[in-house]
């Protein structure tokens, strides 16, 4: 049986067609056959099948179409009912979208281009026309049926380069021209295109190809095309060799199999990577010495994870040279023909996968949060998404080349992969060095498992020479395998490069059906693998001995182009040695043509040992000057390897100058801890006389800040204060006052300002007088308001002057919360200044921080998220993490006001938990503080409890933001829980506290601290006015309990009914204040108290049993009719719950609104005439209604503010 959805859906049943009747029918199976093997429970069914309507299928409608399509695919067992929903209980060679999938993943593990041809042809039979063709209409169908779409063009793209490499570059042109123009804006592409064009002796068009393309990209992405296209363009221009067709692989035949044989003497080793693919996690290491079998592990767990269904991403570390290398290479080998998962969730880190995947730049805005935390964290939410299918392996070989950034993610993703359908497999060397210290702490805190490889015994080392010559174990000959035992060690690498030395020596021969020895096994025999592998080189022609040295000295992977400069040999001469070094399998082509790579990283440090210091040193001057020949053109990663090449060289100013341009590129793309190890090496090799020293401090100084080693930024400074120019020292001075900001070390960044400002003399400086404004601000003094202010301005002016627009956006958000302190409307205009600033001058960030600055407003002021909201679209959309935490953290706030409780929960967890794994301390902080918050607004103060202590583990209390905590949240807890005089404890606190250090934002504790000291006499008339006169008044949480405090000491209702008006947004403010106000009311005789009782009461029946409770004694007090709360009752509309008028009563008075008659309601609600009467009479004593016309005109009223809310 086989499910078709690759054109019409239907199945294939015994190889004949069996169509599906019915576009519901087509749609479900294909639903369950998209999600072949998980439960799709049935809200989701008909969510998808019958949107836009699915609350109008039921559940008998369902089990009919389900049965039909039972009979449809001739076994019921296919389909099978799975609480909450239905399985399709098939496997995976049975839906022709996973044969698909399968296919295309052979595809690309296969090393020949034409098993890779073979392969994607059969995929691409699969498809019968466009995918789900028949079931066009459905939103989640149709984004299943583009993603489809796009495997398609994935696979075609793969035959295409399959085909180029077998020789077909004319054949393909025409398919390539048209799907160039249909996909415009794909390098990979037009690469393509350009390459068969050039093989076809079509120079001038294939370079009018690349000027096509690189116009549309900056016409409609602002962007050029990518360094390896360029690259390829240059090879073009020069009629590079390289670009000719790779060499063919090696015919079949009784050649030495190296690598591709069957893993021997591992069982234990395989039986943990199973259950490891089984539980699809969380994370294994596998460690040993090169060539001890580590690759051929990795190898079979890729096939087990193809088998189970898994995603795979596989990259390798080559070269600490390159930042990210093998998280670029896993990323690129899944995902770089279908582009990222389109996922709210993920949208906002697509920027920082961007620094990853240079094919998403498209993502990438100019100004993003790009720190390390916040790239571990995109790619474990990658991840993530990739495997809510089958689950994900990540795969990263050789991590003892990676960088050090590398290595962080992985240890990042160590600690977060828990409880996701996620697999991390690492392969590393146990010599020393981060990658197995990385490794060995992972196991003492058991975050992995680590299989540690051994030595193989005599009867694995016998199988595996058998394998690489293609016979049974027994079969090799004795002498060889006496050698082998002798010398190989067990390793497996050392087994075949022996065997393969052998046999290119002519002493291990293949002759009729067996090998024969054919001299002595015991002859010379090198002193170690290293001379073995040399040796293997050395016995090629001289000037690819040449070639393969000087790559060596470029690293595992090297530019063909660079190597054969530095060799001196023409481009027709580099085609021929990289041929031989093919053919002797000792290098093998790259994904770019003009790169190759060592087939093992020993035969480079192999050709490394051996030569001698001063040989080396000439070598790495030769190579290093070929980059730097080449500099405009230069791969990405060319300046580490041009500055390692100059350290060797024994150039230390040219080395320095080559690594500090890799470290400042390297923090640029948010590998700071890469960055700020070269940085490091670089300045270490200057003095503080040199030209290049002050700015690669400068750079590292950055650098440390980014990192947050604040004390050894402070500690770097040190170096440049005498030697530096007054100039630069000012710089260091402004940036170290940066830093301090940052840190929020007040006093010593105001000390290096004042250092700035000696060195500068009566000069001023913009700069330097934004940076000390927010300094001051955040400084807590006496004036600390007045002197930001004063200094914020200066920048203004001098901002202005100098068309700095990044200054004056900087002065403008300081003058604009200096002014939020005393009025909301002024902010709000240097906001919009900032907002036009920002968008006039392209800036992203400050156009970020306005929107946020002005949705944070429109919250304090009346509740209103939504500018709130496009703040947070503009912050995810541009990749600011960090920002977008602190909008969630803004709104979560204004949740907390409009009594949206479930979704502030949701949102400060989710931050807390993202802040925690991103080590955002501040922002987890607040986070924890806002979490307070809401476990107090809905009564559960044992929550509240236990989240204040880690509140206070973090050092919150000693933040200004503990007022709010417990001014704005605990107060309120203890409100709900009618102990008052917990919570007049808490605001009295709060409120002195903000007396003695007054907050940095508009305060909530105000409004509550004023109703319940007027309510105690503590507070009248005068103290209420002043209140109503000030910024606190402006903030609409503080404004609702002003008005109420006005009303009790007017006693008079017109208060209480701009209250009810001012106070619909907030509803626990409301509702709490109208029981709080009730007694006073009663005991004075003014207001409507029994109505506002019982109105509180209905609110807090369910969320506040202490405040309904008490409203309740209240009324018995007062000899009123106490509400009984029957089925039903939670639905009354406020006007209705509040006149005490009941459910029954509720019905009884819609149906007087219909304009029945007592006779005919009785009829409808079953009731005699006589009941209905006593009903009548009761709602128009509960309404004040004169007669029955005034009766339906109350009930049209209620009904329109339903409608209206």
């Amino acid at each position: 049986m086989l499910i078709r959805l690759l054109g019409p859906v239907d199945a294939l049943i015994d190889g004949a067609p069996r169509p599906v009747r019915g576009l519901r029918r087509k749609s479900l199976l294909a639903v369950l056959a998209l999600r072949r093997g998980e439960i799709v429970s049935t809200d989701a069914l008909a969510e998808i099948v019958w949107s836009p309507q699915p609350n109008a299928v039921n559940v008998n409608t369902l089990q009919r179409h389900i049965s039909h399509l039972r009979q449809v695919l001739g076994d019921r067992d296919v389909i099978v009912p799975r609480p909450p929903g239905y399985l399709l209980q098939l496997d995976a060679q049975s839906v022709d979208v996973e044969v698909a999938e399968h296919l295309i993943k052979q595809a690309t593990r296969a090393v020949e281009p034409a098993r890779r041809a073979e392969h994607l042809r059969a995929a691409l039979r699969l498809w019968r026309g466009r995918p789900l063709a028949d079931v066009a209409g459905a939103s989640w169908l149709d984004e299943q049926a583009q993603q489809l779409d796009q495997l398609w063009l994935q696979a075609s793209r793969a035959l295409i380069e399959a085909r180029l490499a077998l020789g077909e570059s004319a054949d393909l042109v025409p398919e390539l021209e048209r799907l160039a123009r249909d996909h415009p804006l794909d390098e990979q592409l037009h690469a393509n295109l350009m390459l068969a064009l050039y093989r076809c002796g079509r120079q001038a068009d294939s370079l009018s190809v690349f000027r096509r393309l690189r116009l549309t990209l900056r016409e409609e992405l602002g962007i050029d095309p990518s360094p390896a296209l360029r690259e390829l363009e240059s090879a073009v221009l020069r009629q590079d060799a390289v670009l000719q067709s790779a060499p063919a692989p090696l015919p079949a035949g009784r050649e030495v199999r190296l690598g591709d044989s069957e893993v021997l003497g591992r069982d234990g080793e395989l039986a943990a990577l199973r259950t490891a693919v089984t539980d699809a996690g969380p994370c294994v290491f596998i460690a040993g010495e090169a060539g001890i079998g580590k690759s051929r592990l990795a190898a079979e767990v890729v096939r087990m994870a193809d088998e189970a269904g898994m995603t795979v991403l596989r990259g390798r570390g080559a070269s600490a040279a390159v930042q990210f290398r093998p998280l670029n290479e896993a990323l690129l080998s899944t995902l770089r023909r279908s582009g990222p998962p389109d996922d709210p969730q993920l949208r906002p880190y697509l920027p920082a996968l961007a620094r990853l995947v240079p094919e998403w730049r498209a993502h990438a805005p100019l100004e993003r949060d790009d720190s390390l935390v916040v790239i571990a964290e995109a790619v474990l939410r990658l991840l993530i998404n990739l495997g809510r299918r089958g689950g994900c392996l990540l795969l990263l070989e050789d991590l003892h080349d990676a960088d050090a950034d590398t290595l962080a993610v992985v240890d990042y993703l160590l600690d977060n992969a828990q409880g996701h359908r996620l697999l991390v497999v690492g392969t590393t060397r146990t010599t020393p060095g981060p990658a197995i210290d990385l490794v060995r702490a992972a196991k003492l805190r058991r975050a992995a498992t680590v299989l540690e490889l051994t030595s193989l015994d005599d009867d694995a080392v016998r199988r595996l020479a058998g394998a690489c010559l293609g016979v049974a174990g027994d079969q090799v000959p004795e002498p060889a395998l006496d050698r082998l035992l002798a010398s190989a060690d067990g390793v497996p690498l050392h087994i075949e490069e022996l065997i393969a030395g052998l046999v290119a020596d002519g002493v291990l021969i293949h002759e009729g059906n067996r090998w024969t020895m054919h001299g002595p096994a015991t002859g010379p025999m090198p002193d170690s693998l290293a001379a073995t592998l040399a040796g293997r080189v050395e016995r090629l022609d001289p000037q690819t001995v040449a070639v393969l040295r000087i790559a060596a000295l470029l690293g595992r992977r090297f530019p063909v182009r660079n190597a054969a400069a530095a060799a001196g040999v023409s481009e027709q001469t580099l085609l021929r040695c990289l041929r031989t070094a093919f053919e002797a399998q000792l290098i093998v082509p790259q994904d770019n043509v003009l790169w190759y790579g060592f087939r093992h990283a020993l035969t480079a440090e192999a050709l490394r040992t051996r030569m001698l210091p001063i040989e080396r040193a000439a070598l790495a001057h030769r190579a290093a000057e070929s980059l730097e020949a080449e500099a405009d053109s230069g791969f990405d990663g060319w300046e580490r390897i041009a500055g390692e090449l100059w350290v060797t060289a024994g150039e230390p100013s040219r080395a320095a100058q080559r690594l500090g341009q890799a470290g400042r590129r390297a923090v640029a793309s948010g590998a700071l801890s890469t960055g700020i190890s070269l940085l490091e090496r670089a300045l270490a090799m200057t003095t503080t006389r040199d030209e290049v020293a002050l700015p690669l401090g400068a750079a590292l100084l950055d650098a440390y800040a980014g990192a947050g080693r604040i004390e050894d930024a402070y500690a770097l400074s040190a170096r440049f204060d005498v030697s530096a120019t007054p100039e630069w020292q000012v710089d260091m001075h402004l940036r170290l006052a940066k830093v301090a900001e940052m840190a929020g070390h007040w006093q010593r960044g105001l000390q290096e300002v004042a250092r700035a400002r000696e060195l500068l003399g009566s000069r001023l400086d913009p700069a330097l007088d934004a940076v000390e404004a927010e300094l001051a601000f955040g400084n807590p003094s006496a004036d600390r308001y007045a002197k930001a202010s004063r200094l914020a301005k200066r920048a203004l002016r001098g901002g202005e002057t100098a068309k700095r627009p990044e200054i004056v956006c900087s002065a403008l958000e300081t003058l604009g919360r200096i002014a939020r302190l005393r009025d909301l409307a002024e902010a709000d205009s240097l906001y919009e200044r900032g907002l036009a600033q920002a968008e006039s001058h392209g800036l992203a960030g400050w156009r970020i921080e306005m929107l946020y600055n002005l949705g944070a407003d429109d919250g304090i002021r009346r509740a209103d998220p939504d500018r709130l909201t496009a703040a947070l679209t503009a912050a995810e959309e541009a990749g600011a993490v960090v920002t977008a935490l602190d909008i969630s953290l803004e709104t979560a706030v204004v949740q907390i006001c409009r009594g949206e409780f479930e979704s502030a929960d949701a949102t400060t967890r989710a931050v807390e938990e993202i802040a925690t794994r991103l080590r955002l301390k501040r922002t987890r902080l607040v986070a924890l503080g806002e979490r307070v918050m809401v476990a107090a607004h809905r009564g559960r103060l044992d929550d509240a409890s236990v989240l204040l202590a880690a509140f206070g583990e973090l050092g919150g209390e000693d933040e200004d933001f503990a007022s709010a905590v417990h001014g704005f949240g605990l107060a309120i807890g203890h409100l709900l829980r009618e102990d008052r005089a917990a919570a007049v404890a808490e605001l009295d606190a709060a409120v002195a506290r903000e007396a003695r250090q007054p907050t940095s934002f508009l305060s909530f504790v105000h409004g509550p601290h004023l109703l319940l000291s007027v309510l105690s006499g503590h507070q009248g008339r005068a103290e209420a006015t002043v209140l109503a006169r000030s910024v606190q008044a402006q903030a609409g949480w503080n404004k609702v309990f002003i008005l109420l405090a006005e009303a009790v000491v007017a006693m008079e209702s017109g208060a209480m009914s701009r209250f009810l008006q001012e106070s619909r947004a907030y509803p626990t403010a409301r509702h709490l204040g109208l029981r709080l106000v009730a007694p006073h009311a009663m005991e004075h005789g003014w207001g409507e108290p029994i109505s506002w009782l019982r109105t509180a009461e209905a609110y807090f029946h369910s969320s506040a049993a202490s405040v309904a409770r008490a409203c309740r004694e209240l009324l018995r007090q007062a000899g009123t009719a106490v509400p009984q709360h029957r089925q039903g009752s939670a639905v009354l509309p406020p006007q209705v719950r509040e006149r005490g008028i009941s459910v029954r009563e509720f019905e009884v008075l819609n149906l007087v609104a219909a304009w029945l008659s007592n006779n005919e309601i009785g009829r409808r609600l079953f009731l005699s005439t006589r009941t209905v009467e006593k009903h009548v009479t009761s709602l128009l004593a509960k309404t004040g209604a004169a007669n029955r016309p005034a009766l339906i005109a109350f009930a049209e009223d209620v009904s329109g503010n339903r409608e209206s809310g």
